[in-house]
């Protein structure tokens, strides 16, 4: 293990007690202007979301209407309703994204994905990264104002649902994640920064509970014209 992920991994309340932790159930808000590009406006809002720390399998509710939620799995997603009836169901869920641009409109299963992909990477990060299928090296820091951030490339299997198959992740000098450079897949792909702040402590697990994501320009600057997506968890609970 490379010392900044290992530092990083600390940081966030090491390895030995994320071990011992199998599921979690996190309260969010979600916004930002991607819904309205996606004719999505309002589809989100506050939901909670269950799901499994090492298990790429999640739930989200209420979603897409009050009294349904959606599970999601890299390979295949329903839609229930509360009393686990299910709604509707589908199979090979990513490859309905195949030739979307940033305009492309949305249904309920590409914008489940979406969310539920995102959430679940940033739930588990840094700890995912201990994955053996997973590649990470030390890589050059970014300047952030006066902070030097150090910086970790990655690089997912094709197996494995996360926004990009190479991302460049960035630490501060106690560790804790601050900004990943990355491209939505699911837009086009479009380059994005995605900035993580406010840490806090949820049964010994330090988790980032604001995420901002921006267009990224090509110096490595975000576009501050808009907030392309917006994160906030409200309260997470890691048994």
């Amino acid at each position: 293990m490379q010392d900044l992920l290992a530092r990083a991994i600390q940081a966030h309340g090491g390895v030995e007690h994320w071990r011992t932790l199998s599921r979690f159930r996190a309260r969010s808000h979600v916004h930002g202007a991607i819904w309205a590009v996606k004719g999505k406006q309002g589809a989100f809002g506050e939901l909670v979301m269950t799901g499994g720390t090492r298990t790429q399998r999640v739930t989200i509710a209420p979603y897409p209407q009050p009294g349904l939620c959606i599970t999601w799995e890299p390979q295949r997603q329903t839609i229930q309703q509360d009393n686990g009836a299910l709604v509707a169901e589908q199979s090979r869920p990513r490859a309905r994204f195949d030739f979307h641009t940033r305009q492309t409109p949305w249904d309920d299963f590409h914008a489940g994905y979406f969310t539920a992909e995102v959430l679940w990477n940033y739930l588990t990060c840094p700890f995912h990264l201990l994955r053996e299928d997973i590649h990470t090296e030390e890589a050059e820091p970014w300047y952030e104002g006066r902070a030097t951030w150090p910086a970790l490339r990655v690089t997912y299997p094709e197996t494995f649902a996360t926004p990009s198959k190479q991302q460049t992740m960035y630490f501060d000098e106690s560790g804790l994640l601050r900004r990943t450079d990355f491209g939505f897949e699911l837009l086009g792909p479009s380059p994005a920064v995605h900035y993580a702040s406010l840490h806090r402590r949820f049964d010994g697990i330090v988790i980032p509970t604001r995420h901002r994501v921006y267009v990224r320009n090509p110096n490595g600057t975000r576009a501050r014209k808009s907030t392309s997506l917006a994160i906030d968890i409200e309260d997470a609970y890691l048994t």
